[in-house]
């Protein structure tokens, strides 16, 4: 009598110490995740427009090899701490090729490209850093084939800034199997924040004969490529992007890469 008595104040002790551990992993997540944040979306655009007003418009490699250290940050903090880092890397370097190669089998085409599709669709399945980091990869490196220049870091800074916004957003979310919320979300959110970010690389060679007028002018200059390509990601993403989710899902669960807490 006096064991059967004593199991179930065992097992409430054994509860309390695994809640006390959920919680300290939540909060130790939690604090890893602002700090990921701060770097990606603060130390990123100061890199940036500084190296732009630091190098007048030239000596922009530079510029992208920071912003290249800075984009592999958050994942490599964590490398050592990671049970199945080798994959997880494996996994980062398909995504990023596959999404160069959507962007180089369409180069006849201008602004219609799936790059931002496929990146989407990783930061969907794989969170935000990995987001982060195939955006301003693969811009850099489909640049190899686009041609490379000052708006290299923008292009990179713009397309990981999407990557991220989705791997916060849907990461977790129910919504993220949807591919009409996908796919209008994707569209707006490349067609607003990739185009602002990369057309501030136009503003900032105005900054001589900056107005209003001019930085208006540049945006709408722009817009028309840009609602391309949001077009371009929304189609695609309605298309393919649950069926590709579904698939790096399953990645996940059968490699157990990429886990939480």
């Amino acid at each position: 009598m006096r064991k059967e008595s004593e199991n179930p104040s065992e097992k409430s002790t054994e509860g309390i110490a695994e809640n006390a551990v959920g919680r300290t992993a939540e909060k130790k997540a939690g604090k890893s995740n602002i700090i990921n944040i701060i770097i990606l979306c603060v130390l990123s655009p100061i890199v940036i427009i500084t190296g732009f007003f630091l190098f007048k418009g030239k000596n922009y490699y530079i510029i992208c090899a920071a912003l290249t250290v800075i984009s592999m940050l958050p994942f490599f903090i964590s490398f050592e701490k990671k049970k199945n880092a080798s994959r997880e890397t494996v996994a980062i370097a398909a995504v990023i090729a596959l999404a160069v190669a959507s962007r180089a089998v369409f180069y006849m085409l201008p602004e219609i490209k799936p790059i931002a599709a496929v990146v989407i669709t990783a930061a969907v399945s794989f969170g935000y850093e990995v987001g982060f980091l195939a955006g301003s990869m693969s811009m850099l490196l489909s640049n190899v084939i686009f041609g490379q220049g000052i708006w290299t870091p923008f292009q990179m800074l713009g397309l990981g800034a999407v990557g991220l916004i989705f791997g916060l957003l849907f990461s977790s979310s129910k919504y993220r199997y949807n591919r009409w919320i996908l796919g209008i979300s994707g569209g707006v959110v490349t067609f607003i924040v990739y185009g602002l970010i990369v057309d501030f690389n136009s503003v900032l060679m105005l900054s001589a004969d900056l107005s209003l007028a001019s930085v208006v002018s540049v945006y709408i200059y722009g817009a028309p490529l840009n609602l391309v390509f949001g077009v371009t990601t929304a189609v695609c993403l309605i298309l393919f992007g649950k069926p590709m989710i579904e698939k790096t899902e399953r990645l996940k669960t059968k490699y157990g890469i990429f886990e939480k807490g």
